[in-house]
């Protein structure tokens, strides 16, 4: 008998009258291990197999040695015992057989969501060696039958709650959905009719090791098990499998009606062994009672999900368009693979897209919808964005090219549609009609956290909508980053409000305003933004109407933004000033990309726009820095062009406005020193700034330019710059705009190469060597450059083109006549020219005055001489340049002072010519020896020939001999091409003292002309002045000319002066013109000088020594023995 914890068992039955009770009231529910539940479950038990097999050696070590010991003792004591032992295994008593525990054993327990399951082994032997089921039957005839008898598994359940407080609680709960809720209904009527067809058993006690309960918990498993017992119908029979006090619940009577027999029959097939196989081998029944099994052990509640659609939305859309009497297309079918429904230009109308919409309600996972050119209305527009509100996946909208208009209903909806659309990103609303009236809209802009992209072109919002837009973008809310406002016919206000909003806004990158017509005002308000904005990237105002002026700011602004990328500019009436300011921002590097065309201006428009490199045409200024972009930027110019020596600035004044009523405060008089402006009084520096309110006066003055390659300019601006010229599509248009690129620029011959490897394919050559020739600073390069590139056919027909003097021109050998037509502007760039070099000699001159005189011919040390505008004569100053004239016809002389015994550095790096070299030159040039005779088609080679001499000589020096031979290639009697080589040639002659020996080789003519061209005292030798003269009184260098000669006569008065019968008669003396007030000023003399006879060598130089100082070569002239007068040429 047991003892201690097994003592309950005590009253039990033998398992023989146990067992044969069974058979009669309850068939014993089996697990099929053959089926996939089974084998699920025979999977998770085999390591417990294993544990209880070790368990069971173990127990039978201790057995067997308790037993052997048992047996000595019984041996001893009682005899029978030892029979009992040595009897069969069936026929042991069952004292016997409860220490072995190889029967019924209890091996574990295996909870699901609704039952508890016990696994208990029939035989432990049998069940852990399969071989022994076999022993004592027949395997012949009925193998299958014997194995399935013989390896049974019994499985006892006890049902289990989710609740373990309450019982209802399955009724109760709403954790599961309604599918696994109708599951756990079916299984809980499982329950209920296993109570119903069996009767309830007490099943026998295992080994109390292996039931892992303690007292308290058993308690607490029958009181819950009562408690879902009570809540049963009454009628039920009930049975409690955990209950240790009570074995059999006596049922309660069943009504057998007929729907109760119905249900039990119905029950009863769903409960049988055949049928739970059945159902249990679906996988999905299988996998979901493990489920419920984890949900419930855990009591973590399932993740609702939202139940599928009844239709489908094509299924939707079908139905819809049935019920509307339309035609159903396949619209969903055009959904990509990355799901963007694409029905742009289906002609859908308003009635087929409220249908859609329907559909597109319940369409999952739409990022992008475009329903571009849909013949929609506001109707179809409203149904689309109503249906589409709470998408949160919708990414991309396109409603362009539709009727959305002014209507306030629509447009409120689509504002609401924005707030119900958190991750939108894009929206397209062009060509829909949209007016002022969308304030809602530009409201829904401001706030929405995601929206980067928002296309407004081709509609009508005005300048109300600009301000709309603008408060829009000076929010701090605001994403939007791309904005496209072009064809909107905002005008001033509305491009002002932008621009203000533009100083602040910090998102925006890409923003177009083409199309709108707003003007200048507008554009400087958004150009004052770029000197703050550090997001903008893209900016187009292409057609804007814009002028030169807001070229000006424009120009300035782009280059102090290093992020702006790109400017587009195009079709804008900029003229010749604001392309130029333009282009000259892109020469000096900037990182912006400039789209830019050309339109010819009129002379008062041009004169009317700031030129930054000409400031004196507008002085003088009044500005106001605080109010005016325009007027800041001015200021800023003028500074900029008096630090570089440009202009010059005076009367400078800036005076203080205290506001609201802009009263006249502190006048501050300003100096500019050392690149810098202060004050007059305190010397404390003045900045210039845009906060500063008050008016600055200033006047400027024009002073020529240094000589010298543009500092401001990069090779890769220049490059960017040809590219913009490149991009325009007429051959006129590229010409127009490198003429105008090209006006101000010195640059060196490297850079000068650039225009013609860039643009050789897309101009013509001719026309790109005439527009970049007077840019070349360094001479001496001309004639290469111009033989590299042109033919000499081609030589010929730029002369033609442009003029001679375009091709003729050099800085380094100027001298010459010259007649410029100042409307063409690269006539206008060589009047520039020969002001700078005019100023450059000219301050040589007055530096060496105390060694040789003043050779000019108004006593002012130009260089200029009779010079006729419009054929009026006038004098040449720079006050000419103040107000440079946009057109007229400029005509000059210019002779050049500059000579090698000056020891400046050209002549330093000059050198005299071989006559080796001057054949070369003579070689490479084309020229030849000519007779008097001159056939007609050749008359343009040699006017080519002498302009490609000028350049030749230019930076070297040669003699009196070699410009006698140079004299002999050209004609004496054909178009003066014999003085113009003479003219060519005056800069470079050494040993200008023989210069006598040249001229006399001109024609009487050409001589006369060479005189008046180049004047007497820049080309006579003082010991040769025996020749007539004709001379205009007015002219400083002719009184000088006369001063000397008296002079002259007064050392010697054997020398004579004889004057012509007109100055005879109009009562001129030679011999009252001693004294230099004695000369007359006006009016013209004429006279011939004459040398006293045999006064030669020595004697004549002694004589004329004092006068030498008069003479442009009076360097070479003062040498201790008079020169040699070679006359074997």
């Amino acid at each position: 008998m047991r003892s201690g914890k097994h003592d309950k068992v005590r009253n039990l039955p033998s398992m023989e009258e146990h067992a044969a009770s069974v058979a009669q009231l309850y068939t014993k529910h089996t697990l099929n291990h053959k089926t996939k539940l089974g084998l699920a479950c025979l999977a998770k038990l085999q390591p417990i197999f294993s544990k209880h097999a070790q368990k069971a050696k173990d127990k039978a070590a201790i057995t067997a040695a308790t037993a052997s010991a048992t047996m000595t003792a019984a041996a001893q004591a009682s005899p029978q015992t030892m029979q009992d032992f040595h009897l069969p295994l069936d026929q042991q008593p069952v004292r016997v057989l409860s220490k072995l525990k190889a029967q019924d054993v209890p091996l574990t327990t295996l909870e699901t969501t609704d039952h508890t399951w016990h696994a208990i082994v029939d035989d432990m032997a049998k069940f852990m060696y399969p071989s022994l089921n076999l022993e004592g039957h027949d395997l012949t005839n009925n193998l299958e039958n014997v194995v399935k008898e013989t390896n049974r598994l019994r499985w006892q359940r006890a049902p289990q709650f989710q609740n373990p407080v309450d019982a209802t609680a399955v009724l109760h709960h709403q954790r599961l959905t309604d599918a696994e809720q109708h599951k756990l209904n079916f299984d809980h009527k499982l329950q209920v009719a296993e109570k119903m067809l069996r009767l309830a058993f007490v099943s026998p006690s295992g080994d109390v090791d292996e039931m892992e309960y303690d007292g308290a918990t058993r308690r607490r498993k029958a009181q819950h098990h009562r408690t879902a017992c009570q809540a049963m119908p009454s009628f039920y029979p009930l049975h409690d499998d955990n209950d240790e006090n009570a074995a059999v619940v006596v049922s309660a009577s069943i009504t057998r009606t007929l729907p109760t027999r119905t249900k039990l029959k119905a029950l009863q097939s769903q409960t049988s062994e055949a049928a739970k196989t059945l159902h249990y081998a679906d996988k999905r029944h299988m996998l979901s009672k493990w489920s419920q099994l984890q949900v419930s052990r855990t009591h973590d509640v399932p993740r609702r999900t939202s139940p599928p659609p009844e239709l489908s939305p094509r299924t939707l859309y079908f139905e819809a368009c049935t019920d509307a009497s339309l035609l159903p297309e396949p619209l969903l079918s055009r959904l990509t693979p990355d799901r963007a429904l694409n029905l742009g230009h289906f002609g859908l109308g308003d009635t087929k897209t409220i249908v859609l919409a329907k559909s597109l309600a319940q369409l999952p996972n739409l990022f992008a919808l475009d329903l571009t050119d849909n013949r929609l209305s506001h109707q179809g527009i409203s149904s689309i964005v109503q249906h589409l509100r709470g998408r949160h996946e919708l990414q991309a909208v396109n409603l362009s090219e539709n009727e959305l208009g002014d209507h306030g209903g629509c447009i409120r909806n689509v504002a609401d549609f924005l707030a119900a659309v958190p991750h939108l990103t894009h929206l397209d609303l062009s060509h829909t009609n949209l007016t002022d009236a969308f304030d809602a809209l530009a409201a829904a802009f401001a706030v929405h956290g995601h929206l980067v992209s928002v296309n407004l072109s081709n509609n009508d919002i005005g300048d109300v909508g600009g301000q709309l837009l603008g408060t829009t973008l000076a929010a701090s809310t605001c994403a939007i980053r791309d904005l496209d406002l072009s064809w909107n016919h905002i005008c001033q206000a509305g491009a002002i409000a932008i621009g203000r909003a533009l100083h602040t806004n910090a998102c925006v990158h890409t923003l177009n305003l083409s199309m709108n017509q707003f003007g200048d005002a507008g554009a400087h308000e958004i150009a004052a933004a770029l000197l703050v904005n550090r997001t903008l990237q893209r900016l187009d105002l292409s057609r804007n109407n814009l002028t030169g002026s807001a070229a000006v700011t424009l120009s300035y602004c782009i280059r102090h933004n290093p992020t702006l990328q790109h400017l587009g500019l195009l079709h804008n009436a900029f003229g010749s000033t604001g392309t130029k300011a333009l282009l000259r921002s892109v020469a000096r590097g900037i990182a912006c990309d400039v789209s830019l065309s050309h339109s010819q201006d009129t002379a008062s428009i041009a004169d009317a726009v700031f030129d930054p490199f000409f400031p004196a045409a507008q002085s003088p200024f009044e500005l106001r820095l605080d109010t005016s972009p325009y007027d800041y930027v001015l200021a800023c110019e003028l500074v900029h062009a008096a630090v570089a020596r440009r202009c010059e600035l005076f009367d400078m004044t800036f005076t203080t406005l205290t506001p609201p009523d802009n009263r006249v405060g502190i006048v501050h008089d300003l100096d500019l020193i050392d690149d810098r402006l202060i004050e007059r009084t305190s010397r404390r520096p003045f900045e210039l700034h845009r906060r500063n309110s008050g008016i600055l006066r200033v006047s400027a003055r024009y002073i020529p330019w240094p000589i010298q390659e543009s500092t401001d300019v990069t090779t890769n601006g220049l490059v960017n710059m040809i590219k913009v010229i490149k991009d325009r599509i007429s051959t006129r248009e590229m010409c127009a705009m490198l003429e105008v690129a090209t006006s101000d620029m010195f640059l060196s011959m490297d850079r000068v190469g650039l225009f013609v490897e860039y643009l050789g394919g897309s101009m013509d050559v001719v026309d790109i060597v005439a527009r970049i020739l007077h840019c070349v600073v360094d001479g001496t390069q001309l004639l290469s450059f111009v033989l590299e590139n042109l033919t000499s056919r081609e030589q010929n027909r730029l002369m033609a083109s442009h003029g001679v003097v375009v091709l003729q021109f050099n800085p380094f050998n100027p001298t010459g006549k010259w007649s410029l037509d100042l409307s063409d502007p690269i006539h206008r760039k060589l009047a520039l020219w020969f002001s700078m070099i005019n100023r450059d000699e000219a301050i040589t001159s007055q530096r060496l005055v105390h060694q040789r005189g003043n050779t000019s011919q108004r006593g002012t040390f130009a260089n200029f001489r009779n010079e006729r505008f419009n054929g009026t004569t006038f004098e040449w100053t720079d006050r000419f340049f103040d107000m440079l004239p946009r057109k007229g016809m400029l005509e000059f002389d210019y002779v050049s002072t500059t000579r090698p015994e000056d020891g400046n550095e050209t002549a330093q790096k000059s050198h005299v010519m071989s006559e080796a070299e001057v054949n070369e030159l003579l070689e490479t040039i084309g020229a030849e020896l000519w007779t008097e005779y001159v056939p007609q088609h050749k008359r343009l080679d040699l006017k080519r020939q002498v302009v490609l001499l000028q350049h030749g000589l230019s930076g070297v020096y040669v003699t009196v001999d070699h410009v006698r031979m140079l004299m002999q290639y050209f004609p004496k009697s054909t178009d003066n091409l014999r003085l113009k080589a003479v003219l060519a040639a005056h800069r470079s002659i050494v040993d200008m003292e023989h210069f006598d020996l040249v001229y006399e080789k001109l024609v009487p003519n050409d001589r006369k002309a060479m005189f008046t061209i180049l004047g007497y005292m820049n080309t006579l030798n003082p010991l040769h002045v025996d020749m007539d003269y004709e001379l205009a009184m007015h002219h400083v260098d002719h009184r000088a000319l006369v001063k000397t000669l008296v002079e002259m006569i007064a050392a010697d008065p054997l020398d004579l002066i004889k004057l012509d019968d007109e100055s005879i008669q109009d009562g001129w003396s030679i011999y009252s013109m001693f004294s230099p007030s004695s000369l007359p000023t006006t009016g013209r003399m004429g006279f011939r000088y004459i040398t006293r006879a045999n006064k030669v060598g020595n004697e004549l130089f002694e004589s004329r020594r004092n006068t030498f100082h008069a003479f442009l070569f009076a360097g070479r002239l003062r040498q201790d023995t008079p020169p040699p007068h070679d006359n074997s040429l």
